[in-house]
């Protein structure tokens, strides 16, 4: 999408851990990005590759239901607890949610890749894309035992790595 603007929300610290009441902030600030109380500059798309235990009806979920009743589309990564049923959390299990399973190279889903249905019986993942040995841009020295291209790309797994092409995808759907 190539008129995308990238808008970035850290809500978690340098070792992955961090407050939902942060992630919630963060996916309102998604909806009135400038605070005025009108949601017409909403961000088109929202992608969040995190999660942890829940249900639909969790104020994380909740926050993802309301973000997409107004206007933001949300994917979200559906998890890697896989293979048993009943493995997404949340917010991967929002009702509005379009939550991303993995898939390999042979378009089979990732053993890893969470599956549903939710607490609430709705079907899960929406839908799958790559996600097994995804190369990526390295950080620091993480999974540095798994290069690709050159020093500076490692082959990365998991549900984080394919929520991604569905987000670029809604963004050039939209545009």
């Amino acid at each position: 999408a190539p008129d995308a603007k990238i808008v970035a929300y850290k809500v978690l610290n340098s070792g992955g851990s961090g407050w939902w009441s942060d992630v919630i902030s963060a996916i309102e600030s998604s909806v009135d990005p400038n605070q005025d109380g009108k949601y017409n500059d909403h961000l088109d798309v929202i992608s969040l590759s995190l999660g942890g235990s829940g249900n639909p009806d969790d104020p994380v979920s909740k926050a993802i239901d309301n973000a997409v009743s107004n206007g933001v589309v949300a994917v979200i990564a559906a998890g890697n607890s896989g293979p048993g049923s009943k493995t997404i959390g949340s917010p991967g299990n929002a009702r509005k949610a379009i939550t991303v399973g993995a898939t390999d190279k042979g378009n089979l889903i990732a053993s890893f890749s969470s599956r549903g249905p939710t607490s609430i019986q709705a079907v899960k993942p929406d839908l799958t894309a790559p996600g097994v040995s995804i190369c990526a841009a390295e950080w620091d020295s993480a999974w540095s035992s798994s290069r690709c291209l050159d020093t500076k790309h490692v082959a990365i797994s998991g549900t984080s790595m394919a929520t991604p092409h569905v987000s670029g995808l809604a963004a050039l759907v939209l545009e």
